[in-house]
């Protein structure tokens, strides 16, 4: 081989291999905001996937954890591996939405320079609500949550407040990226002692009785990571072990920092960690109210959530359907964990048929995880870890125990849905093989 042809073997093969940057690039990019905004991992790899057949790869390969990505690309000969990490943890509903209206509506042929100009205008999109707006919702959503415990009106009232709070605290410090364990615990100690310090005020007012501390644990509610609690449990469904024990890790990690402060302020103050008798309201007014503030709850957690608004309505109307009659199997006798896993179900089944009548501006996972939160044992969760503290462990494990049977009931009906409604899910499918994906399907 002359030294001419030579020089156009090796510009062409540079050429190649700058061609196989700028589509690996794209790809990663796609996985990196899909991971950011709280995707679960089979969500990033099969868009990833879709997205390298569109761009020119003749094959990807990808590995999802909760931070990290790490993926090899093929074409021409030439192959390229990449290692991502994403230290931005967080739920964004709206551009997960966004970013699958983008990957479902992929041509067959698309140019690197195309996609990431589609990706710019994704990556610009602003938070749909402001901080102040979403400190009410928090504080609603708390509200809610305090009438759903047998909490009345002066605990609720007070729950609204001191959620607004913490929920406030809470994105001022998220967006100075401060740690996210040491935000949990600032928030919830401050949203819990307000709540004990206007209790404590009214009781020794003589005001009030000293009884009223059912809505403690439900004004740090809003701390309780709902979202990636669901999409982890839906990663060990789907066999993606790395990222459903990483994001589960997370979890438990969060709802711990929480438990640190219910359980420092109940020492400090001997809050006295017991449940609420029933209010006595008649069968329909309680009826009524439990669908409103199932609605109310599942609204708040969804905008918290940053879904939109129509992804918010039905995520309420969802939950206003199956919590409350979760709550009534569980009064008639029925197993709660059982009644969790009926109601979790419905909800999956519901997000399946409402999300494709919107024409991709809604997935179902906007709907059916802000409607089974609702379902989630906080309060239950936060009374156990301060029993374990205060060292009742005999309480501590029973409550335990029965977390661990509700979060499990939760994950096995969503599952369930999906396995029904989505072959992608009941067939156990490889997503790097490009040329086994169909995009008017796996996205939705």
């Amino acid at each position: 081989m002359d030294d001419f042809t030579r020089s156009i073997t090796l510009g062409s093969s540079r050429l190649q291999h700058e061609e196989l940057v700028q589509q690996s690039a794209v790809v990663m990019r796609l996985g990196m905001m899909l991971m950011a905004s709280g995707a679960s991992a089979y969500r990033v790899k099969s868009s990833m996937a879709r997205l390298a057949r569109a761009v020119g790869l003749t094959e990807h390969h990808a590995q999802v954890s909760f931070t990290e990505i790490s993926t090899t690309s093929y074409a021409k000969g030439f192959y390229r591996t990449e290692i991502s990490e994403q230290r931005a943890v967080g739920v964004n509903a709206h551009r997960i939405d966004a970013l699958g209206e983008f990957v479902s509506a992929l041509p067959s042929q698309i140019s690197p320079a195309v996609a990431n100009r589609t990706l710019d205008r994704i990556e610009a999109l602003p938070k749909l609500y402001a901080p102040w707006l979403l400190a009410l919702i928090a504080g609603i959503a708390c509200a809610a949550f305090a009438f759903m415990n047998r909490g009345g009106l002066l605990e609720c009232t007070v729950v609204f407040f001191a959620a607004c709070a913490g929920q406030f605290l809470r994105s001022q410090l998220l967006h100075r990226h401060i740690n996210h364990m040491a935000v949990w615990i600032l928030c919830g100690v401050l949203s819990a002692g307000l709540y004990i310090a206007v209790m404590t005020g009214f009781s020794s007012a003589g005001l009030i009785s000293a009884d009223h501390m059912v809505g403690f644990i439900s004004s740090v509610l809003f701390l309780v990571p709902g979202f990636p609690l669901v999409t982890g449990m839906l990663d060990l469904a789907r066999m993606d072990i790395s990222a459903g024990l990483s994001r589960l890790t997370y979890v438990v990690l969060m709802l711990m920092s929480a438990s640190f402060a219910i359980w420092l302020l109940s020492f400090l103050f001997d809050v006295p960690l017991s449940t609420a008798p029933d209010l006595g309201l008649p069968v329909l007014a309680l009826v009524a109210l439990q669908i409103i503030a199932s609605f109310c709850a599942a609204v708040g957690f969804a905008m918290l959530f940053n879904a939109t608004p129509l992804a918010c309505t039905w995520a309420g109307v969802i939950a206003a359907l199956v919590n409350p009659a979760r709550v009534w199997l569980t009064d008639a006798g029925l197993a709660p964990q059982l009644s969790v896993a009926i109601a979790a179900f419905v909800a999956g089944l519901l997000a399946e048929v409402i999300a494709p009548l919107h024409h991709r501006q809604i997935s179902r996972v906007s709907l059916s995880v802000p409607a089974v939160v609702t379902m989630v044992p906080g309060v239950l969760f936060y009374m156990s870890m301060a029993h374990f503290s205060n060292g009742d462990v005999t309480s501590a494990l029973a409550g335990m125990v029965q977390v661990i049977l509700v979060f499990a009931a939760i994950g096995m009906g969503l599952a369930a849905a999906r396995l029904m409604m989505d072959k992608n899910w009941l067939y156990d499918r490889d997503t790097q093989k490009l040329g086994s994906l169909r995009a008017d399907q796996h996205m939705r």
